[in-house]
């Protein structure tokens, strides 16, 4: 399956780093635990930050029309949250939970701009078929910015 160059669109992919989860502090800034069935468990503040690589610049076709094909691989409805990205086989080393942006603009969680704010994504990655010869296939999930 062959893709026209002028099919391509300029995006940009931020690949899944790491995750943090904050935890309560005592007055010393030590970790607060508690016992449960015997065993101290840390306790949880909030919700576990996720963390991801510099934003870096590629081109790919993609679609929002899914056929019957892709819906049957990745086990998914026709549905308007869905896109899915077609490229060269190994161009991209994307992997599910991988962020995408295609219209919006990348927002950064720091001032040097090397850690960028996931909420500013258009699409997570949330399959990958990389079983063809010639291409590999993403499906894309529309994330909700509002």
């Amino acid at each position: 399956m062959m893709t026209l160059r002028s099919n391509k669109q300029k995006m940009k992919y931020s690949l899944f780093v790491s995750s943090t989860q904050e935890y309560e502090l005592d007055e010393n800034g030590n970790i607060v635990y508690v016992e449960v069935d015997g065993e101290m468990i840390p306790v949880k503040v909030g919700e576990t930050e996720e963390h991801y690589a510099t934003p870096v610049d590629f081109k790919a076709c993609i679609t929002s029309e899914l056929n019957e094909l892709h819906m049957k691989a990745f086990g998914v409805d026709q549905s308007s949250i869905y896109s899915t990205l077609t490229c060269k086989k190994g161009y991209l080393p994307l992997e599910a939970g991988t962020l995408i942006w295609r219209e919006s603009k990348v927002e950064w969680e720091d001032e040097a701009q090397t850690i960028p704010k996931a909420d500013s994504a258009d699409y997570t990655v949330c399959g990958v078929m990389l079983e063809g010869l010639e291409v590999d296939l993403y499906l894309l999930q529309r994330k909700s910015n509002e």
